[in-house]
């Protein structure tokens, strides 16, 4: 790749990671992330929104993996990580994703197709709310049990319909408790289905968990082989 566009995508890049950092968490929660994009690239089109309310008692945050991969992906990811920077403070959470949906069914491209994760978290109380769209399901850390619990929400994905399914679950995390959330590229390979890669996370994740809060997300994204699509690691604790 000729200086001169190396250059133009790594500006591209930071701008997509500076609009898509997480906020500073209140005394009693954490929050880490590791990205890693697809074989061949140094960039790559997955990204993170979030939004603390309510005065800080409240967190809105949403994972995206927009089609595609590498640097392929970048534009687009940029251009919807500015939309739904827009969105998740302006629109109600139930209407969050939906509104993101018809942001990209308004795109020029046939590809304008993203799988999104929303979270709605009180953290005055740790009752959270996850609503999927066509991602793979969240995790579920139970300090008392020391395992990863698979979610149940996943839905379909944004770009498609104008009336795509947003599955929803619901929960309480106590101290100690943790959510993981994480994109395809994670768990699913032309070798691997996503069931067979799910399970291959909750035992890696495990082990990576158990050996330390620092690092965690990425001694995961470390053990994933460098396959032919981005991927994404979000994990956030109560203390």
């Amino acid at each position: 790749m000729p200086m001169e566009d190396a250059a133009a995508w790594a500006r591209l890049r930071e701008r997509l990671l500076a609009r898509g950092r997480m906020p500073a968490l209140p005394q009693g929660w954490r929050h880490q992330s590791a990205m890693l994009s697809a074989a061949g690239y140094a960039y790559g089109g997955d990204f993170i929104v979030g939004d603390l309310q309510e005065s800080g008692t409240r967190l809105r945050t949403v994972l995206v993996d927009v089609c595609g991969s590498g640097e392929t992906a970048v534009p687009a990811a940029l251009q919807f990580a500015g939309a739904l920077e827009s969105l998740i403070g302006a629109v109600p959470g139930a209407d969050l994703l939906r509104d993101a949906n018809a942001y990209l069914l308004r795109q020029p491209s046939e590809e304008a197709i993203a799988t999104a994760v929303q979270l709605d978290l009180d953290l005055a109380t740790g009752a959270y709310l996850i609503r999927s769209a066509g991602h793979p399901p969240a995790l579920v850390w139970s300090a008392a049990e020391r395992t990863w619990r698979v979610d149940n929400a996943r839905g379909t994905a944004l770009g498609v319909s104008e009336t795509p399914e947003v599955h929803e679950s619901s929960g309480l995390l106590g101290p100690g408790d943790a959510l993981m959330f994480y994109t395809d590229g994670v768990v699913e390979s032309r070798s691997v289905d996503i069931d067979a890669g799910i399970v291959w996370l909750q035992e890696t994740a495990r082990a990576a968990y158990l050996a330390g809060w620092e690092g965690t997300a990425r001694r995961i994204i470390d053990r994933v082989d460098r396959g032919d699509d981005d991927r994404a690691v979000l994990v956030l604790a109560r203390c």
